[in-house]
């Protein structure tokens, strides 16, 4: 019997009852759940002899490929967790990462050696380094026969995965879980999105985000479904991937949606993604205007929904009851969620008006990694203070309103970023928008719109602050307007809104 209240057990469970179930395609490439166990424990079995033990850590450098998810599932094999480090970031970044994590060995693949060498020479203390592809040449190849047992049998509450934030305002900081809450995420992300073995999840997310590596990955080989693996996001190698492949469940940031919507928009081509049944949207609030077009052009309705790599999942909708969802809404509590909306003196707000969210849950951290200051900053009396803004209809729908941080605080009026970027998008030239506050002796602050037009459309200032005045009150009307070809983002989507205040 397989101890399905652990990664490692749940998989070796599926290797044992759908061996020939295909858990992972990337290209041209198929891998059984099978194939996933036994090649994940013959390269645990090289990292124990190297000396990886129970209980240790290791930072992982490398682009989502096959052998990301394998070289994961063999940490965990040992009894380590995983320290997942973005490919993306500066090697002052990285060797940031390197020393907090403090590992006890930092692998990457051939194409990030430079990036993790010149964080090596930046690090207080060098960590043993490793090169994935020759981990995967020692292990070699392991046919035939049931996957061996792990090497150090995990226990639900042993430590699987701590994940580092983007660090979009901040450093970053390092967000654990336990093999009982990997878990106890997953079968609540499926249990709202009714997910089977049937279900084929589309994964062009970094792997090094909780976005990519549990809610698109995760989710699916707990249930014993299919993942399609992409390198990296492309908007045509998706929509064609989708189409060819019949992706049933598509998981991005608004972005991503936009980016395909823009492709379709521009070159009118059209994709059969008559397979996907669900398509959701985190990260930040989708543009109700975006969604709409997404919907007529690409024929998936996205949803959103609403989770932290601290809690999750939070509010989502549920998939058998896709047209109750309100336009805009992130959905319900999921089950064993408690939530309030309060104010600045921490009293509940009524419904309908618009507060700060605080939550718990069964799937609430512990605490940051190595970071009790800011863990007494976020955690108060068991209640994660989100730092987002929300509010909840009298149907007890909820509806994300932006972060603390992005409600601009004009002349003493609080304007919601994530509204005016809403206006901003109906306008039929602008493609992307986003609304921050610049500081300014005054006002406090002074609302500023920067904008992506379309292409081949022109479209100036005046015009489009007639057109806000239009739907807006004459206080959100932004003061400064800036123009750009593409809007600064982090590689998990998000759009980096301090570099748009000097731009």
């Amino acid at each position: 019997m397989h101890d399905l209240r652990t990664i490692v057990g749940r998989i070796d469970h599926f290797a044992a009852e759908t061996p020939d179930k295909v858990a992972i395609e990337f290209g041209d490439r198929t891998i059984t759940y099978a194939q996933l166990a036994r090649s994940s424990a013959g390269l645990a079995t090289v990292l124990r002899a190297k000396g990886l033990g129970a209980a240790q850590r290791v930072c992982l450098l490398a682009s989502n490929a096959p052998e990301y998810l394998i070289f994961y599932h063999a940490v965990l094999r040992c009894g380590s967790a995983l320290f997942p480090i973005n490919a993306d970031l500066s090697s002052s970044e990285i060797a940031y990462i390197l020393g907090h994590a403090d590992p006890v060995l930092a692998v990457c693949d051939a194409s990030h050696s430079l990036p993790l060498a010149d964080a090596q020479a930046r690090a207080a203390r060098p960590v043993p380094s490793l090169v994935l592809e020759d981990l995967f040449r020692e292990a070699g190849r392991v046919d035939g026969g049931a996957a061996p047992a792990p090497l150090q049998e995990p226990r639900e509450d042993d430590l699987a995965l701590v994940i580092y934030t983007s660090g979009t305002t901040s450093l970053p900081k390092g967000v654990p879980a336990t093999h009982r809450i990997e878990l106890l995420s997953a079968d609540a992300f499926a249990s709202q999105w009714q997910v089977t073995a049937d279900d084929r999840f589309v994964c062009a997310l970094p792997l090094s985000f909780l976005f990519g590596l549990h809610t698109a990955t995760m989710v699916a080989f707990a249930q014993g479904a299919t993942v399609l693996l992409f390198e990296k996001f492309n908007p045509v190698r998706v929509l064609e991937g989708i189409a060819s492949r019949r992706g049933t469940v598509m998981l991005g940031v608004p972005t991503m949606y936009a980016m395909m919507l823009e492709h379709v928009s521009e070159t009118g081509k059209r994709y059969d993604l008559g397979s996907v049944r669900l398509a959701v949207s985190s990260g930040a609030p989708l543009a109700g205007p975006t969604r709409d077009a997404i919907e007529r052009r690409l024929g998936m309705r996205v949803q959103d929904y609403y989770a932290l790599s601290e809690c999750r999942p939070i509010f989502s909708f549920h998939a058998g009851r896709l047209g109750d969802a309100p336009d805009g809404s992130v959905g319900m509590p999921v089950a064993g969620v408690e939530y309030r909306i309060v104010d600045e003196a921490g009293a509940d707000v009524p419904c309908g008006e618009i507060g700060s969210l605080i939550v718990r849950s069964p799937t609430l951290m512990s605490g940051y990694f190595r970071d009790p200051e800011r863990t007494a900053g976020a955690l108060i009396d068991g209640w994660l203070l989100t730092g987002d803004l929300g509010r909840r209809d009298e149907e007890g729908a909820i509806y994300i309103s932006g972060r603390t941080r992005d409600q601009v605080i004009s002349g003493g009026q609080k304007i919601s970023a994530v509204e005016v970027e809403s206006v901003l998008l109906q306008h039929p030239a602008v493609a992307q928008a986003a609304a921050v506050g610049v500081p300014d002796e005054k006002y406090g602050e002074l609302l500023k719109a920067a904008i992506v037009l379309r292409a081949a459309m022109q479209l100036d200032e005046d015009e489009l602050r007639r057109h806000c005045k239009e739907r807006l009150a004459a206080y959100k009307v932004p003061r400064l307007i800036s123009f750009l070809d593409a809007l600064p983002v982090s590689p998990a989507g998000k759009v980096l809104k301090r570099e748009l205040i000097e731009r």
